[in-house]
């Protein structure tokens, strides 16, 4: 049996909860793609989820990593732009890809530096589209449609970029802390 569901997660760590949540009920992610999630049926709590962007990593350094993850019983469930999950059976005890803190901040700086370029990105474009919709006459009205739309997801992209942030200070000062 098969179940679809859509969901749009601006926090990975929710979606990834989530995920696991219906691991708990049954239902195995197959695959995703944008915020469409499609599942398959088995028995309940066999397998932990983690999500992560591989976005950033060089191509070779993607595919061994992932040999890598492979060879620790982890398995590649679904990849799509730039974002993977991968399993774990349950029965194998605790599942956490990055188990030390430097490794997490290095995490955190790659999820960082592709957020705030879309956040630069879309902000410019928003207001370069702003500005430019009083001088065309004929475009005027898409291009401050597009500008305020731009501008719309520049704060959506926001929102990940503070979590990340906040999360990211938190593991720096607990480090700071020990050292």
């Amino acid at each position: 049996m098969k179940k679809v569901k859509y969901r749009f997660y601006v926090d990975y760590e929710k979606e990834e909860q989530w995920v696991n949540e219906m691991a708990q009920q049954g239902w195995f992610l197959e695959t995703f793609k944008f915020f469409r999630f499609a599942f398959v049926k088995g028995e309940p709590g066999t397998y932990v989820y983690r999500n992560e962007m591989l976005k950033g990593l060089s191509k070779n350094d993607e595919t061994n990593y992932v040999e890598f993850l492979k060879e620790s019983g982890i398995e590649l469930v679904s990849k799509f732009g730039g974002w993977a999950y991968f399993r774990k059976e349950a029965s194998d005890g605790p599942f956490e890809i990055y188990t030390d803190t430097a490794s997490k901040i290095s995490y955190y700086n790659r999820i960082l530096n592709l957020f705030s370029l879309l956040f630069l990105f879309n902000l410019i474009m928003g207001i370069f589209n702003v500005i430019v919709s009083d001088s065309a006459p004929y475009q005027g009205k898409f291009n401050l449609i597009t500008g305020i739309f731009g501008l719309a997801v520049s704060l959506l992209i926001l929102i990940p970029i503070v979590k990340v942030y906040r999360r990211k200070k938190v593991l720096q000062q607990n480090r700071n802390l020990y050292d």
